[in-house]
């Protein structure tokens, strides 16, 4: 692996290392069911990217299960 190789999978980690920082700072103060509709709420942007980028269409399945997501999201929310 060539240099740009490590960099890129420095700056890889270090993303995620501040994701996760980020979310467990987050999870301190505030109600758990709150902070935990906005930590999932990562599945339903990246459906999107993941059609774009990749050109693969969600199975029924998945879109099922994504719309599981958001309907408990949204319930948790108006709760």
């Amino acid at each position: 692996m060539g240099g740009l190789g490590w960099l890129a999978m420095v700056l890889r980690a270090g993303s995620i290392l501040a994701g996760s920082i980020g979310a467990a700072v987050a999870y301190q103060p505030r109600p758990s069911r709150i902070i935990g509709v906005f930590d999932f709420s990562y599945v339903g942007f990246s459906t999107p990217w993941w059609i774009l980028i990749l050109s693969e269409v969600p199975d029924a399945v998945s879109r099922l299960g994504l719309a599981l997501i958001v309907v408990s999201g949204v319930l948790t929310v108006r709760r």
